[in-house]
């Protein structure tokens, strides 16, 4: 269990560092994503929320909360279904695939210390 909550704690830090990024940066790194619209207080919004859904992951991982764990297998495992829905709709670039892809890869690597 406890490389399960190694794995929820680089989660949380990685998707901090994201949200802060988003909040504070959002004009640098959207145009890398082909969103190249103007920066906006709705462009910062995400970031927030996504530091805010952090916090919960680095609290957990720090406090052994291994239900918490648990309870984020199938939305990281989602992650990478619902990318590429929006890639092959044409709704979203395929400079979004990492970001899916790094969640399910974590997802799947708590699924698996959780079935040894």
């Amino acid at each position: 269990m406890k490389k399960t909550l190694e794995t929820i704690k680089l989660f949380g830090i990685y998707s901090m560092i994201t949200g802060i990024v988003l909040l504070v940066y959002p004009h640098v790194v959207l145009p890398i994503s082909g969103i190249a619209e103007p920066v906006n207080a709705w462009m910062r919004m995400p970031g927030f929320v996504l530091m805010c859904s952090s916090y919960y992951y680095i609290r957990s991982a720090f406090s052994g909360n291994i239900e918490f764990a648990k309870w984020t297998i199938p939305a990281r495992f989602a992650a990478p279904v619902v990318v590429t829905i929006l890639i092959v709709a044409g709704l979203a670039s395929k400079t979004f695939l990492p970001f899916g892809i790094a969640d399910g890869l974590g997802g799947l690597m708590d699924f698996y210390c959780f079935t040894k």
